[in-house]
Formats: structure tokens, sequence, C-alpha cells
């Protein structure tokens, strides 16, 4: 795993990074789509000014909301620790397209029907970051493409928790 890029004296999350480049890539696709073969819509990356943030918010009011311990909830606030929730994240990206296409005066079916082919393209790169942050690791398989987690990790701690692996394993 690898959660973080260190930049001078800034870790930035290769989950938040990753969830960013899904966005991006989900509507430059559609923008791409639209002006050649679409009806063209005035549609531009402007939209991932109102897009993106709504995504952030509500992946993390959802994290918290859904996922945290109320212990930590105060932890919303700290944008070094915590998580997100990719429905959050989705819903967040559906509310703020709907407000840019209301802005543009783009009907909202045709607008949404731009975008929703490239949402597994998207879906990937969120993938790829819950999967660098180590919270969706899959499970124990004996397959040629398995991967191998390290001692400590969440992903080797949950599997000890739940009893599919011994403390003392590492590898195997």
């Amino acid at each position: 795993m690898f959660p973080y890029v260190k930049i001078t004296n800034y870790y930035i999350g290769l989950y938040n990074i990753f969830n960013f480049f899904a966005v991006f890539i989900i509507l430059l696709s559609g923008i791409h789509w639209n002006y050649r073969y679409g009806v063209k819509y005035p549609l531009g990356l402007g939209m991932l000014f109102i897009t993106a943030p709504f995504a952030f918010l509500f992946g993390r009011i959802f994290f918290f909301l859904f996922l945290a311990c109320p212990a930590s909830k105060m932890q919303f606030f700290n944008l070094e620790q915590g998580g997100s929730m990719f429905l959050g994240a989705f819903t967040g990206g559906i509310l703020g397209t709907f407000i840019y296409l209301e802005l543009k005066r783009v009907p909202k079916i045709e607008g949404l029907e731009i975008f929703v082919p490239y949402i597994p393209i998207g879906g990937i790169f969120g993938w790829l970051g819950c999967f660098c942050e180590g919270c969706c690791y899959g499970t124990i398989t004996n397959s040629i493409f398995e991967l191998r987690f390290p001692m400590g990790s969440p992903a080797w701690a949950e599997h000890v928790h739940q009893g599919l692996i011994s403390p003392d394993q590492f590898f195997s």
C-alpha cells in the first residue's frame, strides 16, 4: 500500500488524488463526446469546479455519518485524516452536475446521459484510490494474481481479526 505522496513537507493522499482523477476523467470524456458526436450543449471544464467539491464534501459527510465511530466525528474538519465514501461522492457528483446543468440551462436527463457511459472508468480510479489507502483490498485467495500485504497493514489486521490468517503470518 502506498497511501500518500510527499511533496516538500506536505502529504497528499492518493485516495483523494485518484478520486479527483475519477471525476476529471468522467467530465473530460463526457465533454469530449458532447462536442465531437453530441448535440453540443454548452459544457466545459468549469463543471469540475462545481462537481468535484460536491463529490468531496458528500463523500466525507457520508463517511462520517455511516462509517466513522462517534468519537471521531470532529475529525471531519481535519483534512489530513479521515475518509470518504463512494456512495456519498457519487451522490455529490450527481448533485454538482445537476447544479451545473441548471446554470447552463441544459436538459438534466440529456445532460446526464452524456456522462453515464464514463462512470465505470471513474469507478476504476476510485477503486485504485481505495486500494492505495488500504480499505478495499479483497479477500484471501490462492490465485496467481494474489497480493501480499505487509504485517500491520489494514488488510492484514482485518484478515487476522476475521481469523483468515494467523497473527504471526506474514507471507503465505
